[in-house]
């Protein structure tokens, strides 16, 4: 039986996450896991029902402290304690994997990053239902985000963030070109801009595509249409939508030469960051999480830079698509007494308004409940990006947000698009049709 959810394509490095490289594992078998206990806060009531949690980034052990410490405020007749262990990425999944396939040792909550999220949804599920939870709060939120942690109909965990891809712009050599960013609304003015910004800017590439990360390739793939599977669990590697998405990028780097591979590989790498800064790339198009990677590793390039929504095929078409994240699920190794209580607090934390404002707050990933967009306290000017009120551009997108489906090859898929087909097609020639029948032919095989 076919298993689809519908998930937002990320690489497997941690950088992609939005998060440190750090993860999870319960504070009972923290050495064993290689895991460090976060830091706790406050203690409990006397009595409070205690919960393991696995991570494998810090802030996210950090927040989970301060809503448990919330939660018990708010819900002095159910408080919790909760015991955070953050592991690293790679070892705290491989660490998951054991746990639930022996039976024994695993957490009661978990992070699991949504690349890695279809492996525990193949074959016997060890995650709790939380479908009735979650959809008490559907109402107010933007569904497609539910859609990446769902298997046969239910909801198995839910996310932090949104992760609308936006286009992030120089706005000085932009200038130097006589190019308004904001003028640029398709994918053809996002071809002209560039043509333009390099007349005017001798030395500089428009566009950085990534070759071995899938989001700004995926990204065009899932906004044309494509993805790895349709609605009904079908492979669709080598759809037109693909093609044509895939064809926008080769034409960008070997017809039109507005783009080229980014340094080091990535846009999330020392080479990259150190490029950006210094002059040679004019723009890319990534997740609202990148907006953190200026102040962070590109601090020379605050006040210079501009975020606008992501430029569209073609009028009623997706606006934009979602990419990055992590969803937090509770596992069957919850004593049956506890379940109940567990899913509450998972949902709650992160999908009642305060949660979501707690979101963009303390961890500064874009909330994926609208109602938050609105709130004046939290609509505020961002001095990195000229400004510029991020919520606003944002919202601008929400119209139509393209979701992506998947299943039992998606790990599959996302390595051969990491390490073959957008190589293949940026440094190599090879024609988008052939590298994504290619693409489609290994993908039938590891079915």
């Amino acid at each position: 039986m076919k298993r689809l959810l519908g998930i937002a394509l990320v690489a497997s490095l941690v950088w992609a996450c939005g998060g440190s490289a750090t993860t999870s594992a319960p504070a009972a078998s923290s050495a064993a896991a290689g895991g460090t206990p976060a830091a706790s806060v406050a203690a409990p009531p006397e009595g409070a029902t205690e919960f393991t949690f696995w991570t494998f980034v810090d802030r996210h052990a950090t927040w989970w402290n301060k809503r448990a410490e919330q939660w018990n405020q708010a819900n002095p007749d159910r408080p919790i304690k909760l015991t955070p262990t953050v592991t690293e990425y790679t070892q705290m999944h491989d660490n998951l994997t054991a746990a639930l396939t022996s039976g024994t040792g695993a957490p009661e909550l978990v992070d699991i990053e949504i690349g890695k999220f279809a492996n525990y949804t193949k074959g016997t599920t060890h995650l709790v239902d939380m479908t009735a939870e979650a959809q008490a709060y559907a109402k107010d939120l933007v569904a497609t985000r539910l859609a990446p942690y769902q298997a046969g109909g239910k909801q198995y965990a839910v996310d932090y963030h949104l992760g609308a891809v936006l286009a992030f712009y120089n706005k000085d050599l932009l200038a130097k070109a006589n190019v308004d960013p904001a003028s640029i609304k398709t994918w053809a003015d996002y071809v002209e801009a560039g043509k333009k910004v390099q007349a005017a800017n001798p030395g500089v590439t428009f566009a950085a595509i990534d070759t071995n990360g899938p989001i700004p390739v995926r990204s065009l793939m899932l906004q044309a249409g494509g993805g790895g599977y349709d609605a009904s669990g079908n492979l669709i590697l080598n759809s037109d939508a693909n093609v044509r998405a895939l064809q926008l990028v080769s034409d960008m780097v070997n017809k039109d030469k507005i783009a080229a591979a980014s340094p080091g590989g990535n846009n999330g790498t020392p080479e990259f960051y150190q490029a950006m800064q210094d002059g040679q790339f004019a723009s890319v198009w990534m997740p609202q999480w990148y907006m953190t990677r200026f102040p962070d590793n590109m601090k020379s390039l605050c006040g210079h830079m501009v975020i606008e929504p992501l430029p569209v095929f073609e009028a009623g078409g997706a606006t934009t698509t979602m990419q990055g994240g992590t969803g937090t699920a509770v596992t069957d190794q919850t004593p049956t007494d506890k379940q109940q209580l567990a899913k509450d607090f998972v949902t709650w934390a992160k999908l009642t308004k305060d949660g979501q404002e707690s979101i963009w707050n303390d961890l500064g990933f874009d909330p994926y409940r609208p109602d938050v967009y609105d709130d004046q306290a939290l609509r505020k000017p961002d001095p990195c990006f000229s400004d510029q009120i991020t919520f606003d551009v944002i919202k601008s997108e929400l119209g139509n947000v393209a979701p992506e489906y998947t299943g039992p090859v998606y790990p599959q898929i996302q390595d051969y698009v990491n390490t073959t087909m957008i190589n293949d097609v940026i440094n190599n020639g090879v024609a988008p049709k052939d590298a994504l029948n290619a693409a489609q032919q290994a993908m039938q095989a590891a079915s």
